[in-house]
């Protein structure tokens, strides 16, 4: 009781220190916590359903020509065939189709908005997932849906859902008749909180059911045992030509993936990006507890006698240890309050940058992450300092005992700015390529423009009724926006060989209202007519004299080459290369639909949506900001960097707290030498010199060593990118002079004071 109470006279006694301590520990916790968390969320995705380890996702992998693809998206009979062909092994599989993202749909003229899937009888048995209530059979029915227990909760209140019906998009009304569990945030189907019949996929032809195309489908098996792995895909080959055929242009294989790595294997995250968070949140904890040693080791001139006072009373090493590693407890306590409390008042921001909620960062599943943090940062820096203090001998009461004991400094200094010359080299890198990424050409125009869904019974008048609207500039329409991809196609070239494109019909307003660029001939104007670009002729084998040429698969003829566009992204710029794309001619204004709006043009959007539901109150249209679709798509680059700012801020305003607690700690311990040399004639800029000098020793090592991982691992971040921007050597060499020139301004800064006083004051002092 008598320690603890000497701790909080101490903690009470250095509040200027301490207050210091719980900043950059809040800092530091904060930071590291979520980084290392966020990770733990990661590595435990998709393993929230029942026996996970049994459960599989089906790959395609397809080789046609030269072009290698492979992706989680199969033919529809895929699991099917899997499940006849192995019954001893496969307990259950399933199917499902994923177009429905925000849908809306409507209960009276309620309306809500979820992610929607099919699934068939199997679905929730295969994937998993409890149901509530209801016969899983029913999805053997059109026009059926089960819904998620919050959808029912927020839909239908109190009322038994079950029987009730809902209208997707204001035209299709389906019939509710089960309610699952919802899916956990770790899941890859989380904000699912509709599943339709499939059988409602093939009522409404929502896609092709054959294995001559129509990939469209996820397929997930779930064996009877996880060993049976092996055996099942040894097999396969000879499934596939059984089914597929064995065609020499077009190679079709398959595979499956452990659904626990669904998510990395089909690029959604990577182990490159989790490594890389992990070094920067490692970096980040190493230097906020070496931060903390130091602070602690540097108040050793001013707490060496009170140590020896208590040891002359009886105090041995474990006690002095003890109220050590105490006041380290209730300091650490402290700082975990203060980021509860930060947490809290910032909780949207965070949520928003780890695309995770508080909730699940902190579930029972990832807390391990976070107690691992708390528990080194204790253990290190309670210990360590602990261990030190409690070797104080009881001579101290009598003389001076830090003289000249750098041995634990130094080090601690090195690692903290090795820490920040790492971080912001990193930063460089991001910032550099984000802009890039951010700003780079796309191709076409997608300022003031927004885009919906939806198909008119009256196309025409629907395209006048938008376009003559006072706001509105110009309209046209397509299948598709260039953003995530589109849809496949095999065409046959001119040397008999069959060739994987991308494909999209567009009215004949499409190409000019994105201002696409032509490279040669004319836009479409008929049924028949197709443009393509650059890389579709280069895949053809059709560079000469395209115009006139007629596409098309074998005998079936898609169309004939009127123009030729410049090649353009039609994906991910970022991460995709050109792909090779040809457009069909499409009369109605139907599918996609694209307006451009005036200035001011965000209350424009609003004012459009407002009137779109009066003017078309059968329809569910909601127009949604391009270029903000734009920036949706951009999100994972971003959030890295503002994650690498958050940390370099982190990292640099621990590291000049650590460094201006030497500083002061030097200023007091040499203040006697720095008054004698004055005395012998040295001026304020030599003493200056001579203090920089000392830590310039430590820190030019240090940073060139920071300096070199920051070009290791960014050159490892921009691997993932197609293109890279241009970040040469010497900018590396200026952001090092720059971490220099902030540590010695700060030597500078916080010498100032010292370096010109009167030396007769420090001798009188002493």
């Amino acid at each position: 009781m008598k320690s603890f109470y000497y701790v909080i006279q101490t903690l009470l006694h250095s509040r200027g220190s301490n207050l210091i301590k719980i900043i950059s520990l809040t800092l530091g916790i904060t930071v590291s916590i979520l980084i290392f968390a966020r990770q733990a969320f990661e590595f435990n995705y998709d393993t929230c359903y029942k026996d996970h380890e049994r459960l599989y996702v089906v790959k395609s992998i397809w080789d046609i020509g030269d072009r290698h693809m492979e992706s989680h998206i199969t033919m529809g009979p895929v699991a099917g065939a899997i499940a006849d062909a192995f019954p001893e092994e496969v307990e259950s599989a399933t199917v499902t189709q994923q177009w429905w993202r925000n849908s809306g749909w409507f209960r009276d003229n309620n309306r809500f908005t979820c992610h929607a899937m099919t699934g068939d009888s199997c679905f929730f048995s295969t994937i998993g997932i409890p149901l509530v209530t209801g016969n899983p059979n029913e999805l053997t029915n059109p026009d059926v849906l089960f819904i998620s227990r919050s959808m029912a909760r927020e839909a239908f209140a109190e009322q038994d859902p079950i029987g009730q019906t809902l209208t997707m998009s204001r035209q299709l009304p389906m019939t509710v008749k089960g309610v699952f569990e919802d899916f956990p945030e770790n899941s890859s189907f989380y904000g699912v909180r509709i599943v339709m019949s499939l059988a409602s996929s093939a009522k409404h032809g929502w896609g092709y059911w054959g294995w001559r195309g129509g990939d469209s489908y996820l397929s997930c098996i779930r064996l009877r045992h996880a060993e049976d792995f092996d055996k099942v895909t040894a097999r396969f080959p000879e499934l596939v030509k059984r089914f597929y055929g064995d065609d020499s242009s077009v190679k079709y294989a398959i595979e499956l993936t452990p659904v626990k790595n669904y998510r990395m294997d089909g690029g959604v995250s990577s182990m490159r990006m989790v490594w890389i968070l992990l070094t920067l949140g490692g970096a980040i904890l190493f230097i906020v507890t070496l931060n903390y040693v130091l602070i602690s080791i540097s108040s050793m001139a001013r707490r060496a006698k009170s140590i020896g006072v208590h040891k002359c009373n009886g105090a041995g090493g474990n006690t002095i240890f003890g109220m050590f590693i105490l006041e380290t407890g209730i300091i650490l306590l402290v700082s975990l309050a203060c980021m509860a409390l930060l947490l809290v008042y910032l909780r949207e921001s965070v949520e928003d940058l780890l695309d995770v909620s508080l909730a699940g960062i902190f579930g029972w599943e990832n807390i391990w992450a976070s107690l691992c943090v708390v528990t080194f940062l204790f253990v290190v820096g309670g210990m360590l300092p602990g261990y030190i203090f409690s070797r104080i001998p009881v001579t101290q009461v009598f003389r001076r005992y830090t003289e000249g004991k750098k041995g634990w400094k130094r080090p601690l200094l090195f690692v903290q700015f090795c820490g920040v010359a790492f971080i912001f080299g990193l930063l460089g890198v991001v910032l550099s390529q984000s802009y890039y990424v951010t700003t780079m050409d796309r191709g076409f125009d997608p300022m003031r423009v927004v885009v919906g869904q939806t198909d008119f019974g009256n196309s025409e008048n629907a395209r006048s009724t938008l376009a003559n609207l006072p706001y509105v500039e110009s309209a046209a329409s397509g299948s598709n926006i260039f953003l995530d991809g589109l849809s496949g196609e095999v065409l046959t070239n001119a040397a008999g060989h069959d060739v994987s494109l991308r494909w999209m019909q567009a009215d004949k307003d499409y190409i000019p209202f994105l201002g696409l660029k032509m490279k040669e001939g004319r836009n479409m104007a008929k049924d028949g007519e197709v443009v393509v670009n650059e890389k579709f002729l280069e895949i053809m084998n059709m560079e000469e004299d395209p115009i006139g040429r007629q596409v098309g698969k074998r005998d079936n003829v898609m169309g004939t080459i009127v123009g030729v566009l410049k090649d353009f992204p039609t994906s991910n710029p970022a991460y995709e290369p050109i792909q090779p794309l040809f457009i069909t001619y499409a009369p109605n204004f139907n599918g996609t639909v694209l307006l451009k709006l005036k200035e001011p043009f965000e209350e424009n959007l609003r004012n459009l949506n407002k009137d779109v539901r009066e003017i078309f109150p059968q329809n569910d249209l909601v127009f949604k900001s391009y270029p903000g679709l734009i920036s949706q798509q951009e999100r994972s680059v971003t959030n890295f960097r503002n994650a690498a700012v958050l940390a370099a801020i982190t990292i640099l305003f621990i590291t000049l707290m650590g460094l201006i607690g030497y500083i002061n700690d030097e200023m007091q311990r040499r203040s006697k030498e720095i008054a004698i040399r004055k005395v012998n004639g040295a001026d304020a800029a030599s003493v200056l010199s001579l203090l920089a000098r000392d830590v310039l020793w430590t820190s030019i090592p240090a940073v060139i060593i920071g300096t070199v991982g920051a070009w290791y691992i960014g050159n490892i971040w921009r691997e993932q990118f197609r293109d890279t921007s241009s970040f040469p050597v010497i900018y590396y060499i200026l952001i090092a002079l720059g971490v220099l020139g902030i540590i010695v301004g700060c030597v500078v800064l916080r010498s100032w004071r010292i370096a010109n006083e009167n030396p007769v004051n420090s001798i009188k002092s002493e």
